[in-house]
């Protein structure tokens, strides 16, 4: 259907759109974006002097975009998910340092160690920030059918390189958000819709302290909080449960205005900085799940680095999922 395939694109050009857009000011305090770029930013700007990705282009997307991509070419060539595929691609990655852009240390870490047969977990690397979780995208769009194995399957693939609770409550959690989404299992424009779909996505999350935080986002949206509000009682760090429930909170305060959502994802910096390539990266997902390709402004795909190949490798997820769907 082609609904479908332009809900499979739209996540995947959403996800790096959100990173490539929002990578340029991370870490960037409000005071400094507004002074340098004269408020908030609004497509493809120079990176800020103050943000890792200086040096980057505009248009170009950081290493949480490039890990989501050898999931999907992995799941694409083996025609399915296989672990074992996406660790060789993550070592040969991780092996040609001239491709890097700024990763993850702790990422690199996991990789190194893997690569040399040693779990990372009896070396004490427990990481629990939002990129580990970022490739579950990919996971809830094979599995869009099944909201419980887009769950199981994006703790899979994301407690290869991040170990801890918070990295397999939230991997689950974002891989249901993208299968509800496209399967458009709620009706989103109703606001008790929106409270129900998070009400649903608790029954992934393990720990009681993090359904507490799909609770507050409940809270603000009941109380139309602002983005300001929201960060400041969510938080928007690289913890993923700051940056995932904000996306979330995001996403869902803006669903009568779509790209708005997507400005405040990418401007969601605060007083403080903040992760704002990854919480661009899970609301564009989630934008383009929900409503497909053709919500995001057509002249900022198309100035996106590699933005043909992000849409032909999800038109070719989308073939492999359907054939699946077909066989079984």
């Amino acid at each position: 259907m082609q609904i479908l395939r332009e809900k499979f694109k739209g996540a995947i050009v959403g996800a790096a759109l959100g990173d490539a857009v929002g990578k340029n000011v991370e870490d960037v305090v409000q005071e400094e974006v507004y002074e340098f770029y004269g408020g908030r930013i609004e497509g493809f700007v120079p990176p800020h002097p103050s943000s890792p990705a200086y040096g980057q282009l505009p248009e170009e997307t950081s290493d949480e975009t490039t890990i989501m991509r050898i999931l999907l070419e992995s799941v694409i060539s083996k025609k399915g998910i296989d672990v074992k595929d996406f660790l060789n691609r993550l070592i040969l990655w991780y092996e040609d340092e001239t491709s890097h852009r700024y990763p993850d240390p702790t990422l690199l870490r996991a990789i190194d160690l893997l690569s040399r047969g040693i779990n990372p977990a009896s070396h004490g690397l427990i990481s629990n920030s939002v990129e580990g979780i970022l490739r579950s995208v990919v996971v809830g769009l094979y599995h869009y059918y099944n909201p419980d194995l887009a769950a199981e399957g994006s703790k899979l693939v994301s407690l290869l390189t991040h170990r801890g609770q918070a990295i397999a409550d939230g991997s689950a959690v974002l891989g249901a958000s993208i299968s509800y989404l496209v399967l458009e299992e709620f009706d989103l424009i109703d606001f008790n819709e929106r409270i129900r779909f998070l009400n649903t996505l608790k029954r992934f999350v393990g720990e009681r302290k993090f359904e507490r935080v799909i609770d507050l986002v409940q809270d603000l949206l009941y109380e139309q909080a602002d983005l300001d509000m929201a960060i400041r009682n969510i938080g928007n760090g690289s913890y993923v449960f700051e940056a995932l429930p904000l996306a979330l909170f995001i996403f869902l305060s803006n669903i009568g205005s779509p790209i708005e959502g997507f400005w405040w994802a990418v401007n969601s910096y605060g007083d403080f900085g903040g992760d704002t390539d990854a919480v661009g990266f899970i609301v564009g997902a989630l934008t383009g799940a929900y409503f497909g390709e053709s919500v995001f402004p057509r002249n900022l795909v198309e100035e996106l680095e590699n933005s043909e190949l992000y849409e032909d490798l999800a038109q070719k997820l989308y073939d492999i999922t359907e054939n699946m769907i077909i066989r079984r």
